[in-house]
């Protein structure tokens, strides 16, 4: 992670420059102060994970923090080492950050001053570095780490107890909000501007201006175009990391990247890691083996059933973030093999397939595919076919995939936002309007799109604002590559009919990849599960998880109904599969706010 603190104030306004240049003098070794200017000032501690950097703007007007990369993909070295020139970081104030996005892609948070003196913030679209910030005496404090906070002693936040409640309703909701009232999330591709007093939050990255932008209607331009921007964002990312640990689950995204970082020219050491289940059943470790085996790297296989694997009081430990993450939480329990492994190895970056789903399409949804094509081209006769690619997908009749794709097609009915049912939550402390405070800005304004889009859209929107760093507990933090900008913007190009072409999900990328992934892998159609994973997770730890939440904090506070939650871990009876989402924000949620009353930092 970049730690970083920004200070912004109108620079007229004395009284907040002094007050900024109090808070700035809090801030001792190691930070260190990378611009100064009317109105801003920039803090960083520096970053010893490979790669990442500060780019100054010149003149002095600002600076970007993170890792560039060009999106000119034809070039032989696509890592930016050297500062903007005077033009082109001129090019990028005057069009409000519009031309870093078109210029660069990679992991980074830019801040400058505009002409007319104001703050103007730019989180990248693949939302590595985390970037929030709150306001405080007429300052804007913009930060990626809450525990930065500490030696600034600002006054203390107050728990947002109606998005603790959202979020248990809807454990993947990425909002702007976050547990405390006074701190804002600056979502993935975002910019926030700051006139003054006035903030302006708004997304500059927009993946439905993308779709409109450009459609790639080919199916064998499409297959080619996947295969080569995906190797170009890998090649990227291999030539700032020499040692890498690959996490591998089994499924066809992480062997995809395997694949392609084994063909990459500047391949340093792979190790790769995988995490099995004691459930046989969910056992992947037989996939895993043949991808390691092709790629001729080592796999280490870690059990998901060991002592340091239990949801007990460790987890209480956890450092506090602006948010509680489901996901988080049970990352933290795998944290010590695979911090562990990257000391053996030596690897800086742990890599991921997640994104592929999202971004290849992996859905058995019936019509859409079909109903987009009917929204593009009517009744031509690639229907046909595309009624048939969606009926194999979906195992349903010919003539009842045409029956929904006449009536999904697009502007005929609105999108439909997903049923959630309220699983421990009381209703009365949710939002007055839950389905409009969960909704992701990207869900607004999409009717001119295909259906199929605007559901790849909403997928993108949980995925690529998912990722929050464990910060200092990390040996090898974690790099998705599937989700770099270029590959993103290229699957949102290629309509939903050409992704799923054949008939199967990812059958676009399946064909992308065969010349790197094994058959066995290609031809696999089920997908792995940790239902039996986190079912052992609760059972093993039940007599925590009943002192945690049946007399913690979200009961007193009427945010969890008791008696939902007696019958199934008091009891024993068994766990439907769509409690398990529920459960666990639950755990994520206490956890999180018993945290912020042992922590350092304003609470």
């Amino acid at each position: 992670m970049y730690h970083f603190i920004a200070f912004a104030w109108n620079w007229e306004d004395h009284s907040a420059r002094e007050a900024a240049l109090r808070l700035s003098g809090k801030l001792s070794a190691p930070w260190c102060n990378l611009l100064s200017t009317e109105g801003l000032s920039v803090y960083c501690v520096p970053p010893t994970e490979p790669g990442l950097r500060s780019y100054v703007l010149p003149p002095a007007t600002g600076v970007v923090l993170g890792k560039l990369f060009t999106t000119d993909l034809g070039k032989t070295c696509l890592s930016i080492d050297s500062e903007p020139t005077d033009r082109l970081a001129d090019e990028i104030v005057r069009t409000g950050g519009r031309a870093l996005i078109r210029n660069y892609w990679g992991g980074y948070v830019a801040l400058w001053r505009d002409f007319a003196g104001h703050l103007q913030i730019v989180r990248d679209a693949s939302g590595k570095i985390p970037c929030y910030y709150t306001r405080i005496a007429g300052i804007t404090v913009v930060f990626s780490n809450l525990a930065d906070l500490a030696p600034l002693r600002l006054p203390e936040f107050t728990v947002n107890w109606q998005y603790l409640a959202a979020f248990i309703y809807a454990s993947q909701l990425q909002v702007r909000h976050c547990g405390y009232n006074e701190v804002t999330e600056i979502l993935a591709g975002e910019r926030l501007e700051v006139c003054g007093n006035s903030l302006r939050q708004s997304s500059l990255w927009d993946p439905r201006q993308v779709c409109r932008s450009r459609r790639i209607d080919h199916y064998a331009e499409a297959v080619t175009e996947v295969r080569h921007v995906t190797q170009r964002c890998i090649d990227a990312g291999a030539a700032v990391y020499p040692t890498i640990l690959v996490s591998l689950s089994g499924g066809f995204d992480s062997a995809g990247v395997l694949g392609s970082l084994c063909k990459s020219p500047y391949r340093g050491r792979i190790t790769c890691v995988t995490h099995y289940p004691s459930d046989p059943r969910e056992d992947e470790r037989r996939y895993a083996r043949l991808v390691a085996r092709r790629a001729g790297v080592e796999l280490v296989e870690e059990p998901m059933d060991s002592p340091e694997q239990r949801l007990d009081r460790r987890v209480l430990l956890a450092p506090q973030t602006p948010k509680p993450s489901a996901s988080g939480l049970v990352g933290s329990l795998q944290l010590g093999a695979i911090n562990r492994l990257a000391s053996t190895t030596g690897a800086a970056s742990l890599w991921t397939g997640q994104g592929g789903d999202h971004i290849f399409f992996q859905t058995t949804t019936s019509c859409f595919s079909a109903a987009d094509y009917l929204s593009i081209y009517g009744f031509q006769g690639g229907l046909l076919r595309a009624i048939h690619d969606a009926a194999r997908l979906s195992r349903q009749s010919y003539w009842s995939v045409f029956r929904s794709a006449l009536k999904w097609r697009r502007g005929s009915r609105p999108f439909p936002a997903p049923a959630r049912p309220f699983n421990f939550v009381n209703p009365m402390r949710l939002p007055d309007d839950p389905v409009h405070y969960i909704a992701h800005p990207w869900d607004c304004d999409t009717d001119d799109l295909p259906h199929g889009k605007q559901m790849q859209i909403r997928f993108l929107a949980e995925v690529m604002n998912r990722h929050r760093p464990l910060s200092i507990h990390e040996r090898a933090p974690q790099h998705h590559p599937l989700l770099s900008q270029p590959l993103v913007e290229l699957c949102l190009q290629i309509p939903t009919f050409i992704l799923v072409q054949g008939g199967y999900e990812r059958a676009l990328a399946r064909t992308a990849f065969s010349d790197r992934v094994p058959p066995e892998i290609i031809q696999r159609h089920d997908k792995g599960s940790i239902v039996s994973y986190v079912t052992d997770l609760v059972r093993r730890g039940t007599d925590f998880i009943c002192e945690l939440l049946l007399d913690g904090i979200l009961a007193g506070q009427g945010l969890i109904v008791r008696s939902e939650l007696e019958p199934y871990i008091v009891h024993g009876d068994p766990f439907r599969e769509e409690h398990y989402p529920s459960l666990m924000a639950c755990i994520a949620a206490e956890v999180w706010v018993r945290s912020c009353q042992r922590s350092a930092v304003p609470h």
